[in-house]
């Protein structure tokens, strides 16, 4: 029965055996699960393989694709996998998930395939624009595991960083929000795979540096942010960052400055700066929502941005508009940060505590600006940040005086909403104020003005302004509640402290109080009570002369010392009393002495004011010295004291004298404006008078400055006669004093400037009428000079101040001087007697008034300059507007036609553009009168006059003032260097190029003949450019070779800017992809411009080969190895990288290549021959100097031919045609030293190549350019052997030893060759003639 059932059931257990896979069934599979169709892949025959294969396509199924792999991985037939592999690359397009498969296999091919990884990958990389936005994340975390593989990750990060950088018009197809969304997707996935492949990391750096040779996009800097969270990579990541920042500034400011540069390229490089900007603010903006990450990096890399000192701060920076500054930047970031994060305040106010207190003063500066900007903008955030300022404030000692004074300048602002900091401040200043150093009292008298003057205003725009960070009503001292004279009278112990400080700390109290009443008029009595028993202290309301003069002054060490700056005293208290008079302030006398707590003193008399016995007191002194410049004598009562003291006590005296006459003329001035007509005649009367005396005691200090200088040896330091200013005083102290004087105010200075307005008409009329007295002629002379000195005086104090709020205030204060002054101008401009200096009633009268004239039109000049400073004002074309309108009527009557170019006026239509043309051919026309009569400063000012405003003009109307500036260099004769340098550098600076470099060539042709004809004497002057004679030519020929070194900086520059684009046309053939067109056409002009301009250097410098220099050929000899150096690099950047087709140099670098060959390196050898021949002439240390740029030339150019050498056997083109082989630089030298010595020959070497060279040339296999390749290889064989070996090279000591032993008065004896070396040396001739001949036959062909 069980046998039966067993048998029964035994066919019921036997299953059919399953069928063998096909290629449907795995493709069917494949659809459903991969993995389970791979394992199935082995039982198939070949031709199932290979219809797979046949069957993939772009438009399959992911899972179909899949299986790719391994199908390749068990050898299918190589004609059906590269059919299968050739479909995918020939389809015009992929759907998403093609490019997703495809990118996920990439890394699993096998290694039999791995050749067509590249061309896989830049097919995915190129249609990533195509692919769906909900694919992307995933595509890119599969291009990031291919690339940590790793395989081929330098291509993979660099399109990425392409497509989601928007490089090239790639943008992704989806909503903003869905874009933001994708990409921060994609950013977490590089910093999960950079935090877990450090590899990559190093490789993400590497393609964000490449990347940022075109532009920074805002992804890549997201990138570089996440990188920089991990620790390692930190500091790397953010200087990547910062230094594009600085480099994209750099750029921009190069090409601006680059005349030969193509207008594509300099706009590719604002739009490159600009795309940083915009990369690293929206890098801020984003990090709000998801990235909040990447916050601490930010903060680093905004501290990094303000420290970087690259000096692009200012216009005169040359970025132009619309690009920020790095310090801009880091600003605006960590303001946005500080806003947008709360996290991040706390770190940020610490790395600005911490900078502050350790970085150098220069680095501070930005961090302060920074604070500033947060306390202006969010004041009540920063309220809860007031103990890390105290702890800044505790260093306050401690600190450089100006980073002390700016810091209290940026903590006042928030004085107003917290008491508490306002009293930490004072404590702080109280303990500073007793130290000793002289920087830190006057930081603290800083604060403490400016604390009393922010108090006053804050008051002033709420008297009942009461914050709620104070302290309560009863925790309060009771203070006035008039303005901040309360705090006036709480800090009145400090500031009569400074009374008894140092004159540098007197002065700035001085300043401070008239800033105090300027604020607060009211507080003028308060003031004036407060200077009272310190003013008559030099003062004696009885004595003959009020002034104790002498008392200022006291010897201690036997060294001068200045005790008092009265001249600022007298100044502050006529300043303050006008300004009282101004406000007509009425209050009870009693109020500020009840207020202030003085007690009335036995000079204070009772129920007098301060105010009235200061006018009383002033009024005396101005009595005096009109009686006693009365006399013929003028000033001897002053100086009765000073002439038994030595002569610098004399001195100091003088200078005290000329700030006194300076106060009083300006308080005289201040009542011009409200006086009758019969009062304006007395006060004029007595102005001339004061400054006639100021005159006087300026003659005084001149000579006694002279007569200390020739007595301590110092004859150089002489008073400069324009400026009436010391070059270089005997005394430190006297240099502070007269820094200090001449402090105006505009309303007296407008009155002074109307008054000598007025005077110079009426003397032009005198002049046409009658003969005036010689007396008035001075007078308004010397009112002219003096004018003229204040305005200066008063722009130099501007220059100080900074800030875009104050340029525009500024402007609004000028308005009403420009009037007066600008008409001053004219009348020294175009006074008809300016070429004669006026009558002459005799030689010595006559000379005097040159010189006072010409001294007056320096002034002039300085003042016009000063008006149409950038810096001054960003109004300068509606300052010429202003010139321009207030000319004289018979403007073009008294302008010489035959100076001026007609065009340049009647051709534009815009007035304020014709006016700026007018303004130009006036001073084309002073320019051309200063060259006829050899004025060198005065020709100085106007050429930066010219120069400043041609560069605002068009380049086609600055080209018409450059050929104006180069016809004078063609027609006038100049014997002056100086000048001559001037006119040329101007005609070089408005001519664009390439004719600046032509006609600096053209000049250095003549320069060439004025040389030659030295040595024969034919001739000292050019016929072409007559400026060029035998006095200029040394000049000119530095001016050139100035030329020649700012061209191989440029070159430099535009060199790198090149080799980048190289480098990214290099990068786009990795992935398969073309380069836009634009691109393509930007690197060719640039090219092409670069060896233009290269070719001109070469003409330039083949000139001065020809030369025979001697002061300057070590410059010329170190230029040249510079220039060979420029030249080898450009020939590097020519060879392709290994891998790359190598394409055919353009003609431009060919015609460079030529000229340099055939024009300066065949005369630099006789040049260089000729330099040592002279050296026996020269003293030791020029032979040394020279000794050493000589072999560093040789080696440059052997480099350089080296690597022609090998771009010709590349190219199969022979760039050597015109080369001439290298001299043999091998000799011997002999000399005595104690006994007959003689030196070791180091040329066998030499020898047994020549001995070869015959053979190679016998054998007639090497072309010239092969031979010419042994021979060089040789000859940098032997030079690096010699400058590397332990003995030192005979090229670099030879000129050593022939200077020793010329000095030691032995003898040199010359080589003398015998009969092989004879041989050697005819060998060498045939050869070179060989090669010669070649040459020649090939341009015959």
């Amino acid at each position: 029965m069980s046998a039966t059932t067993a048998s029964a059931s035994q066919p019921s257990s036997q299953q059919p055996p399953p069928a063998p896979p096909t290629a449907d069934t795995v493709l069917g599979l494949a659809s459903r699960d991969p993995s389970a169709a791979a394992a199935l892949l082995p039982e198939l025959p070949p031709d199932a393989l290979d219809d797979i294969l046949a069957s993939l396509s772009a438009e399959s199924a992911a899972g179909h694709l899949g299986l790719l792999p391994a199908i390749l991985a068990l050898s299918p037939s190589p004609s059906a996998a590269s059919a299968a592999l050739a479909s995918l690359l020939s389809a015009p397009s992929w759907p998403s998930a093609t490019l997703l498969a495809v990118a996920s296999l990439l890394r699993d091919l096998p290694p039999a395939y791995r050749a067509r990884v590249p061309a896989l990958l830049g097919k995915i990389l190129s249609l990533l624009p195509s692919a769906d936005a909900q694919d992307l994340p995933a595509l890119a975390y599969q291009l990031l595991l291919l690339a940590s593989k790793p395989l081929h990750p330098r291509v993979v990060l660099a399109g990425l960083l392409r497509f989601f950088g928007g490089r090239r018009a790639a943008r992704i197809r989806a909503p903003p929000s869905i874009a933001r969304q994708v990409e921060g997707t994609v950013l977490m996935n590089v910093a999960f795979a950079v935090k877990q492949d450090p590899a990559l990391a190093r490789e993400v750096l590497a393609a964000v540096k490449a990347d940022t040779a075109g532009s920074l996009s805002g992804f890549a800097v997201a990138v570089l942010l996440f990188v920089a969270r991990v620790r390692r990579f930190n500091e790397s990541a953010l200087g990547v960052l910062r230094d594009a920042a600085t480099l994209s500034r750099r750029d921009c400011r190069m090409s601006r400055q680059c005349k030969w540069l193509p207008d594509c390229t300099k706009e590719e490089c604002a739009q490159a700066a600009q795309c940083v900007e915009k990369g690293l603010l929206k890098a801020v903006d984003e990090s709000i929502g998801g990235r909040e990450q990447v916050v601490p990096s930010t903060v680093q890399l905004g501290f990094l941005l303000l420290e970087v000192s690259d000096g692009d701060r200012g216009e005169q920076a040359g970025l132009g508009e619309g690009v920020m500054t790095t310090e801009e930047i880091g600003i605006i970031m960590l303001k946005s940060l500080f806003e947008i994060h709360g996290m991040a305040r706390t770190e940020i106010i610490e790395q600005c505590k911490f900078r502050i207190l350790s970085a150098k003063p220069q680095q501070s500066t930005p961090v302060l600006r920074l604070l500033g900007c947060l306390i202006q903008s969010h004041p009540f955030p920063m309220l809860e940040y007031t103990a890390h300022l105290k702890e800044v404030l505790d260093y306050f000692s401690f600190m450089n005086d100006k980073i002390s004074t700016g810091l209290i300048s940026c903590l006042l602002p928030l004085t107003k909403f917290n008491r508490d900091l306002k009293d930490y401040i004072i404590l702080v200043v109280r303990k500073a104020m007793f130290k000793r150093e002289d920087t830190v009292r006057i930081a603290a008298t800083n604060a403490i003005i400016e604390l009393i003057i922010t108090e006053s205003r804050k008051n002033e725009a709420n008297p009942f302004e009461d914050s709620s960070s104070q302290p309560s009503s009863s925790q309060l001292p009771e203070t006035h509640p008039e303005f901040g004279r309360g705090l006036f009278q709480e800090l009145s112990g400090l500031l009569r402290r400074c009374l008894s400080q140092q004159t540098s700390v007197k002065e700035i109290l001085y300043e401070g109080l008239v800033r105090i009443v300027t604020s607060d008029p009211a507080a003028a009595d308060t003031v004036l009570d407060f200077l009272w028993p310190h003013f008559i202290n030099y003062y004696s309301e009885d004595a003959e002369c009020p002034l104790k003069i002498d008392s200022c002054f006291k010897v201690e060490n036997a060294r001068l010392c200045i005790v008092e700056p009265l001249d600022c005293l007298l100044s502050c208290i006529s300043k303050i009393l006008r300004i009282q008079q101004t406000s007509r302030c009425e209050k009870p006398r009693d109020a500020c002495s009840k207020f202030f707590g003085f007690a009335a003193s036995q000079d204070n008399e009772a129920g007098r004011a301060s105010s009235d016995l200061f006018v009383k007191a002033l009024s005396s002194i101005q009595k005096y010295f009109r009686i006693s410049l009365t006399e013929d004598q003028r000033g001897q009562s002053q100086e009765v004291g000073s002439l038994s003291s030595p002569s610098e006590m004399a001195h100091c005296h003088n200078f005290a004298m000329l700030g006194i006459i300076e106060v009083f003329v300006d308080f005289a001035a201040s009542k011009l404006e409200k006086a009758s007509d019969e009062s304006k005649e007395m006060i004029e009367k007595e102005i001339l008078e004061l400054v006639d005396a100021h005159s006087g005691f300026e003659r005084k200090t001149s000579n006694v400055r002279e007569r200390i200088a020739r007595r301590k040896g110092n004859a150089g330091d002489a008073t400069d006669k324009h400026t009436s200013e010391p070059k270089e005083s005997s005394n430190a102290s006297l240099q502070k004093l007269h820094g200090k004087r001449g402090k105006f105010v505009d309303s007296s200075l407008y009155e002074l400037a109307v008054t000598c307005v007025k005077r110079c008409d009426a003397d032009n009329y005198n002049n046409s009428s009658q003969r005036p007295s010689q007396t008035k002629l001075n007078q308004s002379s010397n009112l002219v000079s003096f004018v003229l000195k204040a305005f200066l005086e008063v722009f130099k104090s501007l220059e100080t101040k900074d800030g875009g709020d104050f340029r525009i205030k500024l402007y609004e204060d000028l308005k009403k001087l420009i009037q007066p002054i600008t008409q001053l101008v004219w009348c020294i401009l175009l006074d008809s007697n300016q070429e004669n200096g006026g009558s002459k009633r005799n030689t010595t009268q006559g000379k005097k008034n040159i010189e006072c004239k010409k001294d007056q039109l320096y002034l002039a000049l300085k003042c016009l300059k000063e008006l149409l400073e950038p810096n001054a004002s960003d109004h300068s074309s509606n300052i010429i507007d202003v010139l321009i309108s207030l000319a004289p009527p018979n403007l073009e009557d008294m302008m010489d036609a035959g100076d001026l170019d007609k065009n340049d006026t009647t051709t534009v239509e815009d007035q304020s553009a014709r006016n700026v043309h007018v303004f130009l051919n006036i001073m084309k026309m002073l320019y051309a009168r200063l060259l006829s009569q050899s004025l060198l400063h005065e020709s100085e000012a106007v050429t930066e006059l010219i120069l400043g405003i041609s560069r605002k003009l068009h380049l086609e109307q600055r080209h018409l003032i450059g050929s104006w500036a180069t016809d004078l260099c063609r027609k006038r004769s100049i014997q002056s260097p100086s000048m001559a340098r001037e006119v040329v550098n101007l005609a070089i600076q408005l001519t664009p190029a390439p004719d600046d470099l032509i006609l600096v060539c053209e000049m250095a042709a003549e320069l060439k003949k004025t040389f030659t004809s030295e040595n024969d004497g034919s001739k000292d002057s050019s016929d072409t450019f007559h400026i060029i004679n035998c006095k200029t030519k040394n000049t000119l020929a530095a001016l050139a070779l100035r030329m020649v070194e700012l061209s191989i900086t440029e070159l430099e520059w535009g060199l790198g800017k090149l080799k980048a684009m190289l480098t990214l046309c290099y990068d786009s053939g990795n992935i398969s992809e073309d380069q836009p067109a634009d691109e393509s056409m930007q690197r060719l002009a640039l090219e092409e411009a670069l060896y233009l301009r290269s070719t001109l250097v070469v003409h330039l410098l083949s000139s001065f080969a020809h030369m025979s220099l001697k002061a300057q050929a070590e410059h010329f000899l170190k230029l040249t190895a510079k220039f060979y150096k420029l030249l080898t690099r450009m020939s590097k950047s020519q060879i392709a990288p290994k891998g790359y087709r190598q394409s055919i140099p353009s003609l431009k670098f060919q015609k460079l290549a030529e000229v340099t060959c055939r024009m300066l390196t065949a005369p630099l050898y006789d040049f260089v021959s000729s330099v040592q021949e002279n050296q026996q002439a020269q003293n030791l240390a020029k032979i040394r100097r020279e000794s050493k740029c000589i072999p560093d030339l040789i080696y440059q150019i052997e480099d350089y031919e080296k690597y022609l050498i090998q771009l010709s056997k590349l190219t199969k083109l022979n760039l050597l045609r015109h080369a001439k082989r290298s001299v043999a630089r091998d000799f011997r030298i002999t000399g005595n030293s104690g006994g007959q010595q003689q030196e070791e020959d180091h040329t066998p070497d030499n020898a047994a190549a020549s001995d070869n060279e015959p053979d190679e040339d016998a054998g007639g296999s090497n072309t010239p350019v092969e031979s010419y390749a042994g021979e060089n290889a040789s000859s940098e064989s032997e030079h690096d052997e010699d400058t590397g070996g332990p003995n030192a090279p005979v090229e670099g000591n030879a000129d050593e030893n022939i200077g020793r032993s010329f000095a030691c008065g032995s003898p040199v004896l010359e080589f003398e060759s015998d009969g092989e070396e004879e041989i050697l040396a005819q060998r060498k001739r045939a050869k070179t003639r060989q090669i010669v001949q070649d040459s020649d036959e090939e341009e015959d062909k």
